[in-house]
């Protein structure tokens, strides 16, 4: 297993060299698919998400093939994923991307996929492996307004891998309240173990059932449990 869980993507050269490791080959001999559901429900200006997308296809890769889980048949995203030698899951909502892999049939691919491609989640894409995901909703009166926002009756992980729960973006100016005091609080309330990620922050995960390698050049905590 191969899994690079970021807070913010490709943010510093010890994540890209970690991620370039994992890879085991050049960027430029691997092709990557970018699985953008997670964003898809919000409106707005998406000039960030073009801006994230062209920062990791800035890495030089052969093939750059850009994917919702909902794009047509199953068969035909199946081959996609398949195609590529790197998984990537972009940021926005971990509830909905986690439902969309659950309710195409694909979470039972993505898990037998992990076993032999690099797997790299940004914010969203890092948090839909806990076993504590429904735990998270049903402790947080924000987490329930967003899955009732999109019509779920529940949320779960898309591939239940973890023990803990990894929470991102810490410090991080565009979430002012996400602070190291936050952190201690929600610790306290979830119980389990979770990892506080800032944007310079990211997982290394070989083994489901170990603890992760922190990969970091800034700022993390580890609490709970």
């Amino acid at each position: 297993m191969r899994m690079l869980l970021t807070s913010n993507g490709v943010s510093n050269d010890l994540i890209r060299e970690t991620f370039a490791d994992l890879l085991g080959k050049p960027f430029g001999e691997a092709k990557i698919v970018a699985i953008i559901d997670a964003i898809l429900p919000f409106g707005g200006d998406s000039s960030k998400l073009l801006s994230h997308l062209q920062g990791v296809q800035d890495l030089g890769w052969r093939q750059f093939d850009v994917l919702s889980l909902f794009a047509g048949p199953q068969s035909l995203v199946e081959t996609r994923l398949r195609d590529a030698d790197v998984i990537f899951c972009y940021g926005g909502s971990n509830h909905w991307l986690a439902h969309a892999w659950t309710a195409t049939g694909l979470a039972p691919v993505l898990a037998e996929l992990l076993e032999s491609k690099v797997y790299l989640g940004w914010s969203a894409g890092s948090m839909i492996f806990s076993r504590a995901h429904d735990a998270v909703v049903a402790e947080f009166d924000d987490e329930k307004d967003e899955v009732a926002m999109f019509g779920l009756s529940s949320a779960s992980a898309a591939v239940p891998l973890f023990d803990w729960f990894v929470l991102c973006h810490l410090n991080a100016p565009y979430f002012p309240n996400q602070t190291d005091e936050w952190a201690a609080a929600v610790a306290a309330r979830l119980g389990s173990p979770v990892y506080f990620l800032d944007d310079d922050s990211a997982l290394l995960v070989r083994d489901p059932d170990a603890d992760p390698e922190v990969i970091s050049t800034g700022h993390w905590l580890r609490l709970g449990g």
